[in-house]
C-alpha cells in the first residue's frame, strides 16, 4: 500500500503542477492556480505519508460542490473544445473547469481511502 502511495501521490502531483503552469494563460489564474498548487501540494504530503485526513475531506467537499455549481451554471452541453483549446463558448469554459475540480476531488478521495486502507 506504501508503493501505491507513494506512485499516486507523486503521479497526481506532476499532473496537478502542470494544470496550475497551464492556468497562467486563463483569463483568471488568480483563481485556478491557487487550487491545482493546493491540489499538488496535498499531493506531495500523501507521497511524503504525512496526509491531513481532515483537509483532504474538507477539500474533497468544497472542490466537489464548486465543481456541481459551475456545471450547473452551463445553459448548455458544448462540449469540451471545438477547434482546439480555445474557449469559444462560456459552457465549454464551465464544462472544463467543473471536471478539473472533478479531478482534483477525484484524487483527494483517492488518497484519503489510500491512507485510511493502512
Amino acid at each position: 500500500m506504501k508503493k501505491l502511495q507513494s506512485i499516486t501521490g507523486i503521479l497526481f502531483a506532476i499532473v496537478f503542477i502542470l494544470f496550475a503552469y497551464w492556468q497562467f494563460n486563463d483569463p483568471d489564474p488568480i483563481l485556478w492556480v491557487p487550487i491545482y498548487a493546493t491540489a499538488s501540494y496535498v499531493a506531495f504530503q500523501s507521497y511524503r505519508d504525512q496526509l491531513n485526513s481532515e483537509l483532504v475531506i474538507v477539500l474533497f467537499i468544497l472542490t466537489t460542490a464548486a465543481g456541481i455549481q459551475l456545471w450547473s451554471e452551463m445553459t448548455a452541453w458544448e462540449g469540451f473544445m471545438t477547434d482546439g483549446l480555445s474557449m469559444k463558448t462560456i459552457n465549454q469554459e464551465l464544462a472544463r473547469e467543473a471536471v478539473g475540480l472533478w479531478i482534483v476531488s477525484f484524487a483527494f478521495a483517492l488518497f484519503y481511502i489510500i491512507k485510511r486502507a493502512k
